[in-house]
């Protein structure tokens, strides 16, 4: 059937203005939407239920963006849709319709499956994994299907650098099977999906549970990280070694680095604490032991990486929510990466002692200086002492398996201190963004205390190697 979108457009951009900032895969707050704009709307189906494809501008915090989202149409929302999918009545010539999140709807969302491969005619979303401009949807079979929710040009590099490195024999990534573009877009891509494995967070979690409940050396954990680590930085050195070859090489830019850096500041940061961050990381222009530069994962932590039989797959290439297309693409220190999955370690270290921490805090602290309260403190001590050496394993662990592949030396720094500081800057970033994150609250911008800052500023070189 045909409809009216005259009246349609303005009635669902209304809608949209208050539905998206509720949408986990929208990464913006009601009050940071300046302006949302429907730009048109294509039929993807035309039988009851309606499937639209909407492409909306929307200005976030004076800068516009390209969304894209996929809108079902119908007397009623279905009983399987629920409320946080159901966008509002909308008139279309004749009797108000109402609009629902199309993926939400296993009839709705079929029409979307199609549009990529006319094949998958009875597929529908079994579940549905949401995270900043992207979202992840398992179908029935043995096919997972994502969405990059920005519209814009170029090659996306979960599509571009997979697609590579599979092509060049490496079995670190799931290359798309198909991908839907628009122009020189690419808005989504189906890939098959192998056998799950372990995700590497989970299995650093599980390591460090372990040995915290065992209370013994970390090479006597059961579940002890060191071989399977050691694996993810080999296999990481392999990826890089092979990016390098197929993109090339750039001599590292202390300039080029400083701008990559500043223009990924989160953007909740008031004015006062990134002035503050960009004042500091200003030196960079100094920097003249920065290695090569190449296009890089950009994104990888341990929730991005997956245990397989054959080794570890990479996932989510390029899906950095401050970031966008033209700021992936540029060529960057490898050792990005290789940070991001320390970081990880960092991380599931501090959280594991917090809970264990947790676990033998007493409801009633015991007296200063009794016999009690002097077991208890050293029960926290051997606790803090157990979770940093779990994680200076892991780190020497993923650290030796990525330098055992000679390939990659001559893409870092010369000299050892330079690799930690450029280590540490990388850790830095997503500390900060790790602050960000935790403080945020209700629509106002982040404003930092500056000893916050300077504490992260000022953190010592973490020697690594």
């Amino acid at each position: 059937m045909s409809l009216d979108t005259s009246e349609l457009i303005p009635t669902l951009g209304a809608h949209l203005r208050e539905w998206l900032p509720s949408q986990a895969w929208f990464d913006a707050r009601l009050n940071e939407i300046d302006e949302l704009t429907v730009v048109r709307t294509e039929a993807l189906r035309r039988s009851w239920p309606i499937v639209l494809w909407v492409p909306v501008e929307v200005v976030i915090d004076a800068a516009p963006s390209l969304v894209h989202m996929f809108v079902a149409l119908a007397a009623s929302v279905p009983a399987s849709v629920p409320d946080r999918g159901v966008i509002g009545a909308v008139p279309t010539g004749g009797t108000p319709l109402m609009a629902y999140d199309a993926l939400l709807d296993p009839v709705a969302a079929r029409a979307v499956v199609e549009r990529l491969s006319d094949t998958m005619t009875d597929e529908v979303p079994t579940r549905i994994f949401e995270r900043p401009w992207v979202t992840n949807i398992e179908l029935g079979s043995r096919f997972d299907l994502t969405l990059y929710r920005r519209v814009q040009l170029g090659k996306h590099p979960d599509v571009d650098l997979a697609g590579a490195l599979a092509a060049a024999g490496l079995s670190v990534t799931c290359p798309p099977a198909a991908v839907w573009r628009r122009g020189d877009t690419d808005l989504a891509n189906l890939r098959r999906r192998s056998k799950r494995g372990d995700l590497g967070v989970s299995i650093a979690q599980a390591s460090a549970r372990e040995l915290l409940r065992r209370r013994c050396q970390p090479r006597e954990n059961p579940l002890d990280v060191m071989d399977s680590f050691a694996l993810l930085g080999r296999n990481l050195a392999d990826m890089h070694v092979e990016l390098a070859e197929q993109y090339g090489v750039t001599v590292g830019d202390g300039e080029a680095l400083l701008d990559v850096l500043v223009e990924r500041l989160p953007r909740q940061l008031s004015d006062e604490a990134a002035d503050v961050l960009e004042h500091s990381l200003s030196r960079l222009v100094y920097a003249d032991d920065l290695g090569g530069f190449i296009r890089v994962h950009n994104n990888l932590d341990l929730s991005n990486v997956e245990r397989i039989r054959s080794g570890w797959l990479v996932h989510r290439f390029g899906c950095r929510a401050q970031s966008d297309l033209e700021l992936e693409s540029r060529p960057l220190s490898p050792l990005v990466d290789l940070a991001g999955l320390l970081h990880g370690c960092s991380t599931v270290a501090r959280s594991a002692a917090a809970d264990a921490l947790a676990a033998i805090n007493p409801d009633e602290q015991p007296e200063p200086g009794t016999p009690a309260a002097l077991e208890l403190e050293a029960d926290r001590r051997e606790v803090r002492v157990l979770a940093d050496a779990w994680e200076e394993r892991a780190a020497d662990a993923l650290i030796a398996g990525y330098t055992s592949n000679d390939a990659v030396h001559r893409l870092l720094p010369v000299e050892r201190i330079a690799r930690d500081a450029l280590l540490t800057l990388f850790e830095l970033e997503l500390s900060i963004r790790d602050l960000v994150v935790s403080t945020l609250r209700g629509h106002q911008l982040v404003s930092l205390p500056l000893e916050s800052v300077d504490g992260l500023i000022d953190t010592p070189i973490r020697l690594r190697w």
